[in-house]
């Protein structure tokens, strides 16, 4: 038995089961995924001394530095993000989900791969810990064990975003980082448009989904959906981010409603106007213009949900402490009493 200290990515793709129903969609299903690593993640798996794992609907991918996993591993996430703009088929619209931890890598070689003998050589002590961190919350997010100290994220800093306390639905998770991978697989010169262009995409495809039918909040946090409207919130928080002041202008301000009148959906709809408002307020140079365009969106959003009886649930995530930097500045705008 032999040991070494590595990173390790824990993927799982979900609706594995669904197909099941026709085994078609599985051999389907397979097959794209290994398409996807072969393009995505195979030709790195030399140059940066990677191993990769398959397993069923699962993916592991390991590496003895952090930095040398995030590209592969953002474009193999974009990959099956716009793989639904190329299919037109739900039924093979894959969505990844994925951790990163880091621990000791063992290997036992008792039974050898034969004809009749398939064995997959991966345990490693950080398993548990990937396994947990990957299904805390929907969406294709990726989220990294909490102890990997923030040396190791020296060069890629701001790539990552540390939760002190993740909000949605879910288990209990402080300090936990998120991977911004839209970040990764849209940068260049043009990041504006493709991350941009993309986020509205989701918008408009999670639009359609919500106006098939009347969802309950049960049958929502079931559905994909639910993984659609987490997707696209990740986007929102990282166009915040990445794009310039125009370009966050363009597409957040997109996102939220121009008249005070009747919203449906607003059950679901007020958790992306949050995020849009926070991006534009926490990431937007705040001139003389786009305050005045804050204050009066503002007052859109403020209506609309206090008219639906939603106001309360906005102010109560403001007090959330990831949210204490955007409330105070919609404090300091005259937009919110303070305490």
């Amino acid at each position: 038995m032999t040991n070494n200290n590595r990173f390790i990515v824990y993927a799982d793709f979900l609706g594995t089961k669904h197909r099941y129903s026709t085994p078609t969609l599985v051999v389907r299903g397979r097959e794209l995924l290994e398409q996807a690593l072969d393009r995505c993640v195979v030709p790195h798996l030399n140059t940066d001394d990677m191993h990769l794992y398959v397993y069923s609907d699962t993916v592991v991918v390991t590496c003895p530095r952090l930095c040398p996993l995030l590209k592969p591993v953002a474009d193999l996430f974009g990959h099956f993000v716009e793989l639904h703009d190329v299919s037109g088929n739900d039924d093979m619209t894959l969505w990844l989900r994925a951790a990163i931890s880091h621990g000791t890598g063992l290997r036992v070689e008792h039974l050898q791969t034969s004809e009749r003998i398939r064995t997959i050589p991966l345990i490693d002590t950080s398993l548990p810990t990937a396994y947990q961190l990957e299904s805390i919350r929907k969406g294709s997010r990726v989220f990294v064990d909490p102890n990997i100290p923030d040396a190791a994220f020296a060069g890629c800093e701001k790539l990552f975003v540390k939760w002190q306390s993740i909000t949605g639905h879910g288990n209990y998770a402080a300090n936990v980082r998120e991977y911004l991978w839209p970040a990764k697989h849209y940068e260049g010169d043009d990041v504006d448009n493709r991350l941009g262009r993309k986020m509205l995409k989701l918008n408009e495809w999670w639009g359609e989904e919500l106006h098939m039918k009347e969802w309950s909040p049960e049958e929502y946090k079931k559905s994909r959906i639910h993984h659609i409207d987490e997707t696209l919130k990740l986007f929102v928080r990282t166009c915040s981010i990445f794009c310039s002041d125009d370009g966050k202008k363009a597409v957040l301000f997109a996102l939220l409603p121009t008249i005070k009148e009747h919203h449906d959906d607003i059950h679901f709809k007020w958790g992306l106007w949050f995020q849009a408002l926070r991006g534009i307020v926490e990431g937007c140079e705040m001139n003389q213009s786009t305050t005045r365009e804050v204050k009066a969106v503002f007052e859109i959003v403020k209506s609309v949900l206090s008219n639906n009886n939603y106001f309360r649930h906005f102010v109560s995530e403001l007090k959330l402490p990831d949210y204490a930097p955007f409330r105070t500045k919609l404090c300091e705008m005259g937009l919110l009493e303070t305490d």
